[in-house]
């Protein structure tokens, strides 16, 4: 910390996200679906944010930093700049939001609550992790919401925040899609917004056999149903030349925003995630 600088100068800084993820959704047959829900609320002094992101596996979302049609190495848009130095003051405690429940539907989840691993002196609290894979299949549209306790103490008091399941993207490969990667160009379609507007994010892996290779590559799409990536782009950014296979991982978001305590702008993400493998 600088001479003469208060305890009260140091910057502080609140980030608070909810991530709902479904994976492996088709609302067309009778199979469940995997979810994974996570919450974090941070109260940070004296250390950055993307700093802070990176430990706390929050990282800003993808449609945030690329503009539509953009491509990059997943890595760069994730990657921590290294270790925290400067003032005297860095503390970085996730906040204790009680009793957490996801509802979805007519389904119910009480989303359990663990310490965070004792890794860094200047980092303590609690997080929330959940991981099922009996979650009967969803329908597009439906409405949940997720509900708090709050904490014992004034930080994080009771709150409700409500969003929306996202429309599946339905992702699947043109009957002449190897044809198509002959000529340099990954050819892949989805069942698109109307609304134009709309963008979907998508993580690129080169596979040797079943292994991934080479660097994971993230892109925004604008959500129309079908787009052709060059090869030769996308290696550029460190798909992997000598890969068999493609696995495309597709994603639809919805986001909220919702205020709770001091924890003003904090998210509600909700995210539906499909795979598909060119081979």
């Amino acid at each position: 910390m600088d001479e003469g600088r208060s305890e009260s100068e140091v910057e502080q800084l609140r980030l608070g996200r909810v991530h709902v993820l479904l994976e492996g959704v088709d609302a067309d047959e009778e199979t469940s679906d995997d979810l994974e829900v996570s919450a974090r609320f941070a109260y940070v002094r004296g250390l950055e944010e993307e700093f802070v992101r990176a430990r706390i596996d929050m990282p800003v979302l993808a449609q945030d930093v690329l503009a539509p049609q953009e491509c990059d190495a997943t890595e760069r848009l994730t990657a921590s700049p290294g270790e925290a130095d400067g003032g005297d003051i860095q503390e970085l405690v996730l906040v204790d939001a009680g009793d957490l429940r996801l509802n979805i539907g007519d389904e119910r989840y009480e989303v359990p609550l663990s310490l965070v691993p004792d890794l860094l002196p200047y980092m303590s609290g609690v997080e929330y992790v959940m991981y099922s894979d009996e979650l009967p299949a969803v329908r597009d549209g439906v409405q949940m919401s997720v509900e708090a306790s709050g904490s014992q103490t004034d930080e994080l008091p009771p709150f409700m925040a409500e969003g929306q399941v996202p429309p599946a993207l339905d992702l699947a490969l043109p009957p002449n899609a190897y044809g198509e990667m002959l000529r340099d160009g990954l050819v892949f379609g989805w069942h698109g917004s109307d609304n134009t507007d709309d963008t979907i994010t998508v993580q690129i892996t080169g596979l040797v056999g079943d292994e991934p290779a080479g660097s994971e590559i993230t892109c925004v799409l604008n959500d129309v149903g079908q787009v052709r990536l060059m090869l030769g782009r996308l290696r550029a950014l460190g798909l992997a030349a000598n890969a068999d296979a493609i696995q495309i991982v597709g994603s639809r978001l919805t986001t909220r925003s919702f205020d709770v305590g001091d924890f003003a702008g904090s998210e509600l993400v909700v995210e539906r995630r499909e795979t598909v493998v060119v081979r």
